[in-house]
């Protein structure tokens, strides 16, 4: 036991070593890169603290978090540009001090018909607010980020052009980033002790696996249309059981995605259907199902005559899996109401409200959104976790119900 123990904090510490390293490595090129062309940097500083409502047994009852993410943008030729955008991101109760992810660091070359780019970028796919089960490419940051709204940066060779009358892209996907997960030593872990390190591949496959996607978005009258497709390793991985702890083991699939919205009016009406060949399971294997999200808002403008504005959401997901389904979105709707007070602060409020049909657990998201200064911006969150049922395979978030301010500097 006193072994694995001095191997697990020897394993730690290379793993601190390494993200410093990469930290100290891309800010020194950037810094010296930046200097020669002489453009000063841009980017953002963030600055989150989170508090949590319940105490747990062993647990630390709030948290502070720290992200810097510079921007170095260069026109190398009239044509061709090289952006290096790294995040670095450290919170405490976290075994890994500082950690290193290239995000959006990227050459792009533009043509008359055609751009390609080349690097780590960021791309979302979809438009619902939920399930977002389009938003297939990037690899989640699930430890900076517990509503999994934070993806990682994914290499790519990236083909973009117009064909016909639609815009067409092409992916070549040569590594999948492994997803990051939240330390058993932290809240929010829903009671899991995931092994981020300890990842396994199914059939002898490997991150170095290549993927290849492919979307096609066409637009005419009052709607939208989009086809993508995807082959290569999933991002959703299911868990085994080593040692008392969860692996996240990957797997080979493909999957075949819609994408439909109808304008009527104040009206926005959505419908995302999307076919996965290995879909992760609660028994930690992989099936074939079929998602999908209906969804509609509704947009009022200038409410009473007051400037303000309000967006009704709500959503339908569902999927033929049932609950084996490993998801938080299984069979759910998710009615919101956004309100934009059109001030000169930028100040919005979001109420939203995630019920499980199945289970009957609810999840509360309140979010207030407001411009400090020119350059410093204010995001204060609330998350209501405690009307999670029993029966919920995540019931273990039930006593993390928390609040969070957070403060990004602008530079």
């Amino acid at each position: 036991m006193v072994f694995t123990q001095s191997l697990n904090i020897e394993k730690q510490r290379l793993v601190r070593a390494n993200h410093l390293i990469s930290f100290c490595f891309i800010f020194s090129f950037a810094l010296i890169i930046g200097v020669a062309w002489a453009q000063p940097p841009t980017g953002e500083l963030s600055f989150g603290y989170r508090h949590f409502w319940e105490p747990s047994d062993g647990l630390p009852s709030n948290q502070t978090e720290i992200g810097v993410i510079p921007r170095f943008s260069f026109d190398l030729t009239e044509d061709t540009t090289f952006i290096l955008e790294p995040a670095l991101r450290t919170r405490n109760h976290d075994n890994d001090d500082v950690f290193v992810d290239p995000y959006k660091s990227r050459f792009t070359q533009y043509f008359d018909q055609l751009q390609i780019t080349a690097g780590y970028d960021v791309v979302f796919w979809g438009a619902s607010e939920g399930a977002q089960i389009l938003n297939i490419l990037n690899q989640k940051d699930l430890g900076t980020d517990f509503s999994a709204d934070q993806p990682l940066g994914q290499p790519m060779v990236k083909f973009s052009g117009y064909i016909g009358e639609g815009l067409a892209t092409f992916y070549y996907l040569p590594y999948t980033p492994k997803r990051h997960f939240r330390e058993y030593s932290e809240r929010l872990s829903a009671g899991f002790d995931i092994d981020g390190e300890n990842v396994q591949w199914r059939d002898s496959q490997h991150a170095y696996y290549p993927g290849f996607a492919a979307r096609y978005a066409y637009s005419f009258d009052d709607m939208d249309i989009a086809l993508l497709g995807f082959h290569g390793i999933n991002r959703e991985p299911a868990f085994v059981v080593e040692a008392g702890e969860f692996a996240p083991i990957y797997t080979v699939g493909t999957q075949i995605g819609m994408e439909v919205q109808r304008v009527m009016g104040n009206l926005l009406t959505k419908f995302e259907v999307l076919n996965v060949s290995d879909a992760p399971t609660l028994r930690g294997d992989f099936d074939e199902t079929t998602q999908y999200v209906i969804a509609g808002e509704y947009s009022v403008f200038s409410v009473f005559d007051s400037g303000a504005d309000l967006r009704w959401v709500a959503e339908y997901s569902d999927n033929t899996l049932g609950e084996e389904l490993l998801s938080l979105y299984q069979h759910d709707v998710l009615l919101a109401v956004h309100t934009s007070l059109n001030d000169v602060d930028s100040t919005e409020i979001s109420l939203s409200l995630l019920h499980d049909l199945d289970h009957g657990s609810n999840i509360i998201e309140v979010t207030l959104t407001r411009r400090l200064t020119q350059n410093i911006d204010l995001e204060a969150t609330f998350f209501d976790l405690s009307a999670m049922s029993a029966s919920d395979f995540f019931y273990g978030l039930e006593p993390d119900s928390y609040g969070e301010i957070t403060l990004t500097y602008y530079f």
